[in-house]
């Protein structure tokens, strides 16, 4: 089986330039003479160490545009990926692109995701490599790996005469959950980035909420406070408050310990057409989250809740029932409540029966990028 893309594995780039020596450019060492030239003024091999004169005549290579390279700042989106160990951070990586394919069946227009380096187009390939031929979960992430996606959006009204196409590059950072608690050595690095986000994707885990090893609190109480102490002492606090849009999905909507409770709360509806698809209305997602924290799971869960809605402005808060796989679905692609289990466990490791049909993976980063958008348009840019 191919493996993902490995965030902690580098390439070596060989051993640093000694400084005394000519550099691989064909420079000198400062104070050096310059190089005899060749004999009879031209022509001939080069001293050694240095670069034959380029080919008469030849175009010159102008400098890449940070377009062409990395995106201009404008257009530059910077989004924080947050959960425990075993939320589904990887998972959700992993599905975007296929949900950004899948966009156009229920939605006007599509989506298109590809990677602004070799190492991210690897990562989004293999991903939807694992998930879809192979039907199995990436492993969980064993560290920080930041990577830029490029994101182009369809055609859409932006305000009463205009339209515009969104497209930016989405710069993210795929951390281990273990990451987030207050001893880690790489949770500096990884606040920053929080720190320096303009949205933040925060995925709470009901399953794994109710083990100790993965419980939610433990991994957003300590990253919280310091994220607040970071932007507070860059006076870049708003109202007491971080300034961050959030997009909280509460993950693992397939997951039979978590759907059937919802289903049997009330909270769920299902499509009447195609797929038939279940889901949480909306404008009843935050009450579900609330419902979630506070009688489905409570303990801890509540503070989760309460350190949310203390830290960021409530309506900078949008919430998602989602899942990175789906439901099983029938031979028909229908939904069917007596077999919609997807994961199953083939010789101790879990694989998916059916396609995944991700759900609320795509819609959170698209809801951050229309919220951003409007804040630069009325002049409230962040660094």
């Amino acid at each position: 089986m191919s493996d993902l893309y490995d965030p902690n594995k580098k390439e070596s780039d060989g051993p640093a330039p000694d400084p005394t020596s000519v550099s691989s450019a064909g420079g000198l060492p400062p104070g050096a003479p310059p190089p005899t030239p060749p004999a009879n003024g031209a022509g001939g091999a080069p001293e050694p160490g240095l670069v034959a004169d380029v080919v008469p005549n030849e175009e010159a290579e102008r400098i890449p545009s940070p377009g062409q390279v990395n995106g201009t700042a404008e257009d530059r989106i910077r989004i924080g990926l947050w959960g425990a160990p075993r939320s589904g951070k990887t998972t959700y990586l992993t599905a975007l692109p296929i949900a950004a394919m899948q966009y156009q069946r229920h939605n006007e227009g599509g989506w298109n995701i590809s990677g602004m380096t070799h190492e991210a187009n690897a990562f989004l390939a293999q991903g939807v490599e694992l998930l879809t031929r192979q039907r199995a979960f990436p492993p969980a992430s064993m560290g920080v790996q930041g990577m830029a996606w490029s994101v182009e959006g369809p055609e859409e009204r932006d305000g009463l005469f205009r339209t515009r196409r969104p497209s930016f590059v989405l710069e993210i950072q795929d951390a281990a959950g273990e990451v987030f608690r207050h001893d880690h050595p790489q949770q500096p690095q990884l606040v920053g980035h929080l720190a320096r986000s303009h949205g933040l994707i925060y995925l709470f885990d009901p399953v794994g909420d109710a083990q100790e090893s993965t419980e939610s609190l433990a991994y957003l109480d300590a990253t919280l406070r310091q994220l607040i102490a970071q932007v507070r002492d860059r006076g870049e606090l708003v109202n007491g408050r971080l300034p961050h849009h959030v997009s909280v999905c509460i993950a693992k909507f397939d997951h039979p310990d978590v759907f059937r409770p919802a289903v049997e709360a009330g909270w769920v509806v299902q499509d009447t057409v195609g797929s038939q698809l279940p889901r949480v209305p909306e404008d009843q997602s935050e009450k579900y989250f609330r419902w979630m924290c506070e009688e489905f799971r409570g303990s801890n869960a509540r503070l989760v809740r309460d350190a949310l809605y203390a830290a960021f402005d409530p309506r900078r808060i949008s919430y998602y029932a989602a899942s990175a796989v789906g439901f099983r679905l029938n031979p028909q692609h229908v939904f069917d409540y007596r077999d919609y289990v997807q994961p199953v466990a083939v010789d101790g490791t879990l694989r998916i029966r059916t396609s995944p049909v991700p759900i609320n993976v795509m819609e959170p980063l698209i809801d951050l990028e229309s919220r951003i958008h409007r804040d630069r348009r009325r002049g409230r840019k962040r660094r």
